[in-house]
């Protein structure tokens, strides 16, 4: 049996796994852990011993010699830009350069992956997943973030995060994860079902909308019409007058349609009241794709129904996808690709692996701080990104030298920037919900004083609300804050005719430089006390440390002998020595190097 019908029968199996968990009542839609005694998982040790095995096994099939080990220069950078989205600070950078221990690394993932901006830099990858750059309405991807960095950082289930985004209701004020819908101009059935499909099962129906899938034979549209009935009762209401501006979401009352009734009403209806009484219907049958119809009457619940489905433990193609996302962000590409397409015309390079990954993530109650730590202790994620010998990207026989994020591109130049000996505020003012509690507050004293225009536009402010949001933002730290409203910059600078964003950051250092404030090129230039080059220059009386610091501020590494004495030669025969460390300065940003991750 070829690999290719192996990999055909065990996506079956595991779309028929999604179907085995039908709730039948109301009382059954809520999920909950299992009291019983969980399997014995293996420890993280054993699991990354699984990863080197399994890659392992591919190399040695296709005749592969894999890159040697990274050195801690490059491992030092790459686990800080991977695991808290930015390089480590010049210091940091010296301090574990010259440490010896034989356990640094293991030491240094353990501290990064409990380190706040573990789940800023997570929640920085999956907003783009989920509402993308630039595009969220009524800042509700900056709610929606705040909120997923925080169950990343508690250490929270990830399938409980994926249940409460798909089953949320009400206002983001009042409940964060509503901003995924929040996020959204409008809500439209069959787009919400695809889109949510896609997001946290990785599987793409949206073909089947309008005609048959054109490639999984079994995918008919009344397969997507009963997946997008799920999504029917969902609304948002938007009031015009109400500020702070933000849906409100909820789902509509309903029930199943009685397609017993519903012939007997087409026999009699003429040719437009039976095009209308179809399309009323059609989504209106909730059913799980390759499963049996839900046998809940009550459309308020169908929602949460199949949010429930989504994240049993069952459910093999969720625990597949979402070990395959996270795999990707650490390593640029899936185990499967795309990364958000299973069907079953793609196969997995490493199946066993990605069968094990799903199989741990479920019995860890979908741990992702245990799978990143299993991860990046591996021998696999820790190869030098040199070439490897016979090797394809998916052999994953070296590490991939990829372009950074733009919230990654944008965090370093911040993270150069914040190295000055004084570190400058750049976010004062900045929350959008100050401002707004101070238009209201001043808009509700003129309406008790009633001195609002007679054809002056009436709002109806909720304070307390906007209080929440203002609280909710203001739990942002600055240099995450500064990143995320660069990356929006970058995104509307970036798209393509079609509307697509951009993954890697891709414009040059003046054009990054103008979508952040100006303050930030001030201090990545000037020479003003507290700037970058005051502090690189004022570190030491020799002009070789000196450029020792630069490097290790920009860079994080020290230069080769090479680097060093072609820099020290070229500033002190400069006829001005401010303006050679200033091309020295720049020269380093807009190099590859500081661009990619390698």
């Amino acid at each position: 049996m070829n690999r290719y019908l192996l990999f055909s029968l065990a996506l079956a199996a595991s779309l028929c796994t999604l179907a085995a968990f039908v709730p039948a009542r109301a009382d059954e839609i809520q999920p909950e852990r299992k009291t019983e005694a969980a399997p014995a998982k293996p420890s993280e040790a054993e699991l990354t011993a699984v990863i080197d095995r399994e890659i392992a096994k591919v190399w040695e099939r296709d005749g592969v010699t894999p890159a040697p080990r990274s050195d801690d220069a490059e491992f030092l950078r790459r686990v800080y830009l991977d695991v808290v989205g930015m390089p480590p600070r010049a210091d940091e950078a010296a301090a574990f350069l010259d440490d010896n221990s034989p356990d640094k690394r293991a030491k240094l993932i353990d501290k990064l992956v409990d380190d706040p901006r573990f789940g800023e830099h997570l929640a920085d990858q999956w907003l783009t997943v989920l509402v993308g750059r630039g595009k969220a309405a009524q800042n509700a991807d900056l709610v929606l973030g705040v909120w997923l960095a925080e169950q990343f950082n508690a250490g929270r289930g990830f399938d409980q995060v994926i249940y409460e985004m798909i089953s949320a209701q009400g206002k983001m004020s009042d409940n964060p994860a509503a901003a995924y819908y929040g996020a959204k101009k409008e809500i439209r059935t069959a787009d919400v079902a695809g889109e949510a499909t896609k997001h946290f099962t990785g599987v793409q129906i949206q073909c089947a909308q309008c005609h048959d899938h054109p490639y999984e034979e079994n995918w008919k549209v009344a397969d997507f019409n009963g997946v997008a009935s799920f999504f029917w009762p969902l609304q948002m209401r938007n009031k015009g007058d109400q500020r702070p501006k933000q849906g409100d979401v909820f789902d509509q009352k309903g029930e199943r349609a009685d397609f017993k009734k519903l012939e007997k009403k087409l026999a009699k209806a003429d040719a437009e009241k039976r095009e209308k009484l179809m399309k009323s219907s059609q989504w209106q049958a909730p059913k799980f794709l390759g499963g049996e119809p839900l046998q809940v009457d009550d459309a308020r619940l169908w929602r949460k129904a199949w949010a429930a489905w989504v994240i049993d433990a069952a459910n093999a193609q969720t625990q597949k996808y979402v070990a395959n996302r996270f795999w990707s962000f650490l390593f640029g590409s899936g185990l499967h690709n795309p990364v958000d397409d299973f069907n079953s015309f793609n196969e997995p390079s490493h199946p066993e692996l990605l069968q094990a990954l799903a199989v741990d993530l479920r019995d860890s109650g979908f741990d992702i701080k245990r799978m990143y730590r299993s991860i990046l202790k591996s021998r696999t994620w820790q190869l030098s990104s040199l070439p490897a010998k016979g090797a394809e990207t998916w052999h994953f026989a070296s590490y991939p030298v990829r372009q950074l994020s733009p919230e990654q591109f944008f965090a370093a130049l911040i993270n150069v920037r914040n190295q000055s000996q004084t570190k400058r505020g750049m976010r004062e003012g900045k929350n959008p919900y100050t401002k707004e509690l101070q238009e209201a507050e001043r808009y509700l004293k003129r309406e008790a004083e009633g001195k609002l225009g007679k054809n002056e536009k009436r709002f109806e402010y909720d304070l307390d609300a906007i209080e929440k949001l203002r609280a909710q933002l203001d739990r942002m730290s600055d240099d995450w804050w500064l990143r995320r409203a660069a990356s929006r910059n970058f995104a509307r600078s970036s798209d393509d005719d079609e509307m697509t964003e951009a993954d890697g950051f891709s414009l040059t250092i003046d054009q990054a430089l103008l979508v952040m404030n100006g303050e930030a090129t001030t201090l990545l230039s000037d020479w003003g006390k507290g700037s970058v080059l005051d502090g690189v220059t004022g570190s030491s009386d020799k002009l070789e440390k000196q450029v020792e610091r630069l490097y290790l501020v920009v860079l994080s590494r020290r230069p080769t002998a090479a680097e060093s004495k072609r820099l020290t030669e070229h500033i002190k025969q400069a006829d001005n020595q401010k303006a050679a460390w200033e091309d020295a300065l720049f020269s380093l940003l807009v190099g590859t190097e500081f661009a990619t991750t390698h």
